[in-house]
């Protein structure tokens, strides 16, 4: 499958991995709960949970505002994720880049999607779910959002107490532009200080040909790559793709070109 684990590990010292959790339900109700998880991987472990309103892209950035803008927390290297529209953008519109793409590249961090249906990409935080299950979820009975929350503030400072995350270690400078990811805007990416999205592709057959899906666009590759690992590299600023593989240190490309994308 050559999974590109060496090459991610390289991309940034700084890795944090967001997911949803939910719908949840209250006993006798129908209104949906959720949840985003936003696991610090490495250098140090910390997971912070937090309910939000809905899984829309806004509450993306509200958690992002509150992590980085009121708790204060360093800016990662990396922030990986799966392909939901909320963080990826519009998937129906072909090379289009959303608010949290925007607000991750203006802040100096690397994208980085997973492969479909793959969610062992993000096996660090989906484990730390399986936690939030157990732990929290399943071991009270809610009768109230108040209560929900009053225990979810309990849980967090509880895991917060057994990972041990040592702050100072990987803290690094604010930059002193950094843009409040509620107000981010298109014309935000023209000051990117780091252009570069990267989409983790398993090569699929489609219609008797194999390709790889990026921004809802397919292209095509040799049918002798069907079943593994890809990255794709997407330069925002350029609109410059590459499709490659890392193999014993070497990069092997096998796709690059121009690519459009709609901010």
């Amino acid at each position: 499958m050559l999974y590109p684990k060496d090459y991610l590990s390289k991309l940034g010292k700084v890795l944090m991995q967001i997911d949803f959790i939910g719908p949840r339900y209250l006993t006798g109700s129908n209104d949906p709960i959720h949840f985003l998880s936003c696991k610090y991987v490495r250098p140090k472990k910390k997971h912070i949970f937090f309910r939000i309103k809905s899984q829309t892209t806004t509450e993306v950035l509200n958690v992002f505002y509150t992590l980085f803008f009121i708790l204060n927390l360093p800016l990662p290297d990396i922030v990986q994720m799966d392909n939901d529209a909320s963080f990826r953008g519009c998937i129906e519109r072909a090379g289009c880049i959303g608010r949290v793409i925007r607000w991750l590249c203006c802040s100096g961090i690397i994208p980085v999607f997973n492969a479909q249906s793959s969610p062992w990409n993000n096996g660090s935080v989906e484990g730390g779910n399986s936690v939030f299950d157990r732990k929290f979820w399943k071991k009270f009975h809610f009768s109230s959002l108040k209560e929900v929350d009053q225990k979810l503030e309990e849980f967090n400072k509880a895991y917060d107490a057994y990972l041990i995350f040592d702050y100072q270690s990987i803290i690094k400078e604010k930059k002193d532009k950094l843009i409040d990811p509620k107000k981010i805007k298109s014309k935000h990416m023209k000051g990117s200080i780091q252009p570069n999205l990267y989409l983790l592709r398993v090569v699929k057959e489609r219609y008797d040909k194999c390709s790889v899906e990026a921004l809802n666009r397919y292209i095509r590759l040799p049918d002798k790559y069907k079943g593994q690992y890809v990255l794709i590299k997407i330069n925002l600023k350029k609109q410059y793709m590459q499709i490659f593989q890392k193999i014993e240190g070497k990069k092997n490309i096998l796709y690059a070109g121009s690519f459009a994308v709609f901010l």
